[in-house]
């Protein structure tokens, strides 16, 4: 048993470390500086996570660890490097040896929409250079249970009566705060921003009911919503989802914010190698496809599996930077 951490969390960390399970040395592994014209990988890769255990981006890379080590032949690292808003860990990625032996993993926000509100922290890590789109999931807005409303428009009639509210987020810049400062100024609603070490907290704190409402990857919060933990409001973009049809979207309640969901992908330190890019790149597509991580967990928490060539994740984060503008500035937020 993991102590502190909720059951449904457990399950899908649980699922993660058995996928991992084959590689128990790797923490322990030397990390010798390559040959000349040594063929790349000959020991373990190092991945690190800006972010704590046990949060949506932990389960997912440590869930696609194992199957990605079958595919370059040696063993995975994971290192989590929580702390700055994902900065500590981007930084330490950033500054690592380009040699291919260090990456690091990174999601939708830390490329897209931080640059714009915090560039003094994202020129900490700006050299990072773009390997491969990992995945994609929907998001969903949520309350704890003690919330009476069913959808987010009867939680603004609801909350423009209440005082004292509050909404969690992952820090400052991240999407949990954007989304709810453009709800608070679409709705005209007094919601305190509470920001936590991680998107995880701010999930655990909103359902514990020390605050209200929160924002969530859809399959991080589907069982904790199937055994009443938490309520959904709505899911992000213009249409519902499949695995949530009776929650309306964010677009037919009305309210038109510029993002669908979270993403998250690898990047690493400039300067390494194109051929060594191309590499991970096309070994995480094959490592995706991997039955046993489809059946454990991409499709019970219905992810979108991607893995593609680095040019085409730049091209994707050059859109997502564009439109982080319009995201920032429909949550009354001035662009830096």
């Amino acid at each position: 048993m993991m102590p502190g951490i909720p059951v449904f969390r457990r399950a899908a960390l649980a699922a993660a470390l058995a996928l991992t399970a084959a590689f128990p040395a790797a923490a322990q592994a030397p990390n010798p500086a390559p040959s000349a014209g040594a063929a790349w990988p000959t020991h373990p890769v190092r991945v690190i996570i800006p972010q704590p255990p046990g949060g949506v981006l932990d389960i997912l890379i440590r869930a696609l660890a194992g199957p990605l080590s079958q595919q370059l032949s040696q063993p995975i690292v994971v290192d989590n490097r929580p702390g700055g808003n994902n900065v500590v860990g981007l930084e330490a990625c950033a500054t690592a040896a380009p040699d291919g032996y260090t990456i690091c993993a990174v999601s939708a926000e830390v490329l897209s929409t931080y640059p714009l509100v915090e560039p003094a922290l994202y020129a900490r890590y700006s050299s990072l250079v773009p390997v491969t789109l990992i995945a994609r999931n929907p998001g969903v807005v949520l309350a704890n249970p003690g919330v009476p409303a069913k959808d987010l428009r009867e939680f603004a009639t609801w909350a423009r009566t209440q005082n004292g509210l509050n909404y969690g987020s992952s820090g400052q810049g991240s999407t949990p705060h954007l989304l709810w400062e453009y709800i608070k100024g679409h709705d005209n609603l007094r919601i305190e921003h509470v920001p936590y070490r991680g998107i995880v907290d701010a999930f655990n704190e909103m359902a514990a009911g020390r605050t209200q409402v929160s924002y969530i990857a859809l399959g991080f919060a589907l069982e904790p919503i199937a055994t009443g933990r938490v309520k959904p409001l709505a899911v992000l973009g213009r249409t519902r989802s499949p695995r949530l049809p009776e929650v309306p979207s964010l677009g037919e309640l009305g309210y038109d914010f510029p993002y669908d969901g979270p993403w998250w992908g690898f990047a690493a330190p400039a300067r390494t190698p194109d051929a060594i890019q191309q590499r991970i790149a096309a070994a995480t597509k094959a490592a995706m496809a991997d039955p046993g991580l489809r059946q454990r967990l991409l499709d019970p928490q219905a992810y979108e599996a991607v893995g593609n060539t680095p040019a085409e994740f730049a091209a994707i984060i050059k859109n997502e930077r564009e439109r982080g503008v319009a995201i920032v500035r429909a949550a009354g937020i001035e662009v830096r």
